[in-house]
């Protein structure tokens, strides 16, 4: 613990010494007219936050407003955005269809020219073992003759 000095009093003397101090420019002065003067910057200082608070608000207002604006617009670009998705994901299934569809058909039209190719060559090879057998039977007859 720190040791006053003189006691309890110099602790009294120098709080009343601090504040003539504080007091002392106000000394000589007139009160009420000091009063008055402190109540009118004061009403200044409050009608100026007054109109602070109500460009804030308006501000704020307008802010709102435009971020509801645009919170729409987003909403009714997503909603395009998802017919479109839609719309497209019909045409897709679509052309899947047709694109199995033909494939289909390609293939039934490669079966049938198989098919085609296998009478074709069998007609083919009996042509031609109808011509040798015929070719044959002329030298046969042509043998015999000279016989």
């Amino acid at each position: 613990m720190i040791p006053e000095p003189n006691g309890p009093k110099t602790i009294v003397q120098s709080a009343k010494d601090f504040m003539n101090g504080v007091l002392s420019p106000l000394k000589g002065k007139d009160m009420g007219q000091m009063v008055e003067d402190f109540t009118s910057e004061m009403t200044l200082v409050a009608e100026g936050l007054s109109e602070d608070q109500q460009r804030l608000a308006q501000e704020n207002e307008r802010l709102s407003a435009q971020q509801t604006e645009l919170e729409q617009r987003l909403l009714d670009g997503l909603h395009d955005a998802d017919v479109a998705m839609d719309e497209m994901k019909r045409e897709i299934a679509s052309l899947k269809s047709r694109l199995d569809k033909a494939e289909k058909q390609a293939s039934d039209k490669n079966a049938k020219e198989k098919d085609k190719k296998g009478v074709t060559a069998a007609l083919r090879q009996a042509t031609w073992l109808v011509a040798i057998g015929a070719g044959a039977w002329i030298i046969v007859t042509i043998i015999n003759l000279f016989k």
